[in-house]
């Protein structure tokens, strides 16, 4: 049986060590979790209860680059006590210096995630290039969450090419589903006009789009109200920005959730306000799988997962106008069809954390 050793930035309740305890769920292969940084922790129980073996690295190893070396020890450390054959680098940023580490101590087999699209400019290639070039020397893979993020990195000149992939983040469909039945079993009728948006709130997402558009949703909509589920560096200012536009009664902030499939249940209609630095936007699928209708920005990440249209409606990105007349298009056109609903549903099914566990190790093994 392959062991496996995912190496996280933290336990935070976040996008890839969501994806982490998806793959534990599997139950293949022997997979360990090693975090560099202890906090935030929300997920360290949950990660230590599933995983074959937790571990933390010593604090303050991300306060900065006079650290990486350490990180690199830290990683060789664990590494040459655990014997992984495969290492699966979360942090793209962190990774040559990871896999420097994996590498000294004898792992053959590495791979390293990459879910955000580069930042582009002269300098910010340059930045680009000295991440990925050390990676390439190494041998180490570089598996993007869509093939959009790959194509990112493509366009940089004198990227290497044969070490990039592209393979979809997975989605706990299946439990979300069977979990979003029973809550909507227990609580009857919905609330009217509840919608939900779930992102970390931090600047690769746009709410501020949003907090703009609500004030002319409200003018159609007046009972609309809306969740934001999620927490980060910008809550501060999106809680003053929604007193100033006068929305304390129509915008509720839940902060880190772990009942989000439940959260999803009892809203009409989910919205993602995000911006080109999006990677995929796996909560949509989390929001399909829940059987919204979805109002997304029409980036490339969620043009990709929502099959340019297919799946959910797309506005233009950074405009609240044309979000807020999506936003009440959706809100008053006729529920999905039957026949859509089963056509979402075998979408679906290509997203299992199975489909994406398998997909990383046949890339690990390719020669």
């Amino acid at each position: 049986m392959k062991k496996i050793l995912h190496i996280l930035a933290t336990p935070r309740s976040e996008g890839t060590p969501n994806l982490v305890l998806d793959w534990l769920s599997t139950g293949t292969c022997q997979q360990e979790v090693l975090a560099i940084e202890a906090s935030p922790a929300d997920l360290t129980e949950r990660l230590r209860s599933c995983a074959h073996w937790y571990g933390e690295a010593d604090d303050g190893l991300l306060k900065g680059w006079r650290e990486f070396p350490r990180i690199t020890a830290r990683i060789r450390q664990v590494c040459e006590e655990r014997r992984p054959d495969l290492v699966i680098c979360w942090p793209t940023g962190l990774s040559a210096w990871m896999t420097l580490g994996a590498r000294l101590a004898g792992v053959k087999q590495i791979l390293v995630h990459s879910g955000n699209p580069p930042t582009r400019g002269f300098k910010a290639d340059w930045i680009t290039r000295y991440v990925f070039w050390p990676l390439g020397l190494m041998g180490a893979k570089v598996i993007c969450c869509s093939q959009y993020v790959r194509d990112e990195f493509l366009a940089i000149p004198a990227i290497p090419k044969g070490m990039l992939h592209a393979v979809h983040n997975c989605s706990r469909v299946k439990a979300i589903q069977e979990r979003v039945r029973l809550a909507q079993a227990q609580m009857g009728q919905r609330k009217r006009h509840q919608a939900v948006m779930v992102a970390t709130l931090e600047n690769h997402k746009d709410h501020e789009t949003l907090l703009k558009a609500l004030p002319l949703v409200l003018k159609v909509l007046p009972d609309f109200r809306i969740d934001l589920v999620g927490d980060g560096g910008l809550r501060a200012h999106l809680e003053s920005r929604v007193q100033q536009l006068g929305l304390n009664d129509v915008v509720f902030f839940l902060g880190t959730r772990q009942d989000v499939p439940e959260i999803l249940a009892r809203a009409e209609l989910f919205v993602f306000s995000t911006t080109p630095q999006e990677g995929l936007g796996s909560v949509l699928l989390e929001a399909l799988a829940a059987g919204l209708p979805i109002v997304a920005s029409d980036v490339p990440a969620c043009r990709e997962i929502l099959g340019q249209g297919k799946w959910g409606v797309l506005v233009p990105p950074a405009d609240p106008e044309k979000l807020a007349h999506g936003i009440i298009q959706r809100w008053l056109a006729p529920m999905w069809s039957e026949d859509w609903q089963i056509q979402c549903d075998e979408y679906l099914n290509g997203f299992s954390p199975q489909r994406m566990l398998d997909r990383y190790l046949s890339i690990a093994d390719e020669p």
